[in-house]
């Protein structure tokens, strides 16, 4: 969804910081 909207770069929350695995959660918010 983020590529889609040509967004190159963004903020990370603290709550995706805590992740057990923050490199999961970032390929899941991309595929979307």
């Amino acid at each position: 969804r983020m590529r889609d909207a040509d967004v190159n770069a963004f903020l990370v929350g603290e709550a995706f910081m805590r992740a057990p695995d923050p490199g999961v959660e970032l390929r899941r918010l991309f595929s979307r």
